[in-house]
């Protein structure tokens, strides 16, 4: 650019900020900087610390928000299948602005894909295989405009197994509750493989406990007290079937830690958020998504709720105590 053709676009800006009140200088740094959209997890807002990790974790990779990248929060995109049609056009509006990237989680980056086969989107969770919902053509290799970090492959299934089996050593069945319906659905059946893998892994025997959508609780307890297992690796959704599993004394996974869950394993989101946002940094340096691997999370978080072991009668172990990461007494 001539030193002409620099002073004739200053004094066009400076006319511009004349007319409508803005700074020069800060209009011309916006329209050089490189935006990023950023998508809230389920419909729950982005608090700021949540925001500010993201910032963090994008200038540590050489993108300062407000002089490399212009981050934008977005919230009120709903899931669901099928997707509710005002989040499918919301997408589309936010796809109409041209953004160097999208980052999303969950089925919201679906509703993306859906909608842009050209706009690099990174996830940064996925509560399925990526390569089995069509988003990519393989892990090393996505061949499309979709990749990113974070999702379960079985892993979090086993470290949770493995810590229920060293709450009862003699454990020799491990089971679960399956809805007749989704039997043949095929994110339950992925989750069910990982669960049997992982029984295998750790010399048990695993125990799909199969009952109608419609069977109430007792029908749901007396199939569970039937099969006689010793530890529980599914959905605890009610007070009773977790007042059920802690009278019977058999340790499970399932439910909310702070409302009474004995334990959880998850994948760390710290750890899937600076994951991903390093995928899109080597996008916002030139990186075509085709050729970004996807990666994997490798650090988990465990907690434990001692209140529910001592309900139990379930004694921590010293090496126990030592891998959980939180000790929840409540």
């Amino acid at each position: 650019m001539t030193a002409f053709s620099r002073r004739r676009r200053f004094v066009l800006l400076l006319a511009l900020a004349v007319l409508f009140g803005a700074d020069p200088v800060i209009a011309d740094t916006s329209a050089r900087l490189k935006r990023v959209v950023f998508v809230g997890v389920g419909d729950q807002k982005l608090g700021a610390e949540q925001r500010g990790k993201v910032i963090k974790a994008f200038a540590e990779e050489g993108f300062v928000n407000g002089r490399d990248i212009g981050l934008e929060f977005v919230e009120g995109i709903r899931e669901g299948e099928p997707w509710p049609p005002e989040s499918e056009q919301r997408a589309r509006e936010i796809v109409a602005t041209r953004p160097a990237v999208i980052m999303a989680a969950g089925d919201k980056i679906h509703i993306f894909r859906k909608v842009t086969k050209e706009i690099p989107l990174v996830f940064y969770y996925l509560g399925r295989d990526p390569v089995e919902w069509g988003l990519v053509e393989s892990y090393r290799y996505p061949g499309g405009n979709v990749t990113g970090a974070g999702f379960p492959r079985g892993e979090d299934t086993f470290k949770v197994m493995e810590l229920l089996k060293e709450l009862r050593p003699g454990a020799k069945r491990a089971g679960t509750l399956v809805w007749e319906d989704e039997l043949t659905n095929t994110t339950s059946v992925k989750y069910r493989e990982w669960q049997r893998a992982a029984a295998s892994r750790l010399g048990l025997e695993f125990v799909e406990i199969v009952v109608p959508m419609v069977a109430d609780f007792t029908v749901r307890e007396q199939a569970i007290l039937r099969a006689r297992i010793d530890l529980y690796c599914g959905a605890v959704s009610t007070r009773q079937g977790r007042d059920m599993l802690v009278r019977e004394r058999i340790p499970f996974t399932g439910g909310n830690i702070h409302d009474g869950a004995l334990v959880e394993s998850y994948a760390s989101w710290d750890e899937n958020l600076a994951n991903a946002i390093a995928i899109a940094a080597q996008v916002l340096r030139g990186a075509n998504p085709a050729n970004i691997p996807v990666r994997f999370p490798t650090r988990y978080y465990t907690k434990i709720n001692l209140k529910t072991a001592r309900e139990m009668g379930l004694a921590i172990p010293p090496s126990v105590r030592m891998k959980a990461d939180e000790l929840i007494d409540e």
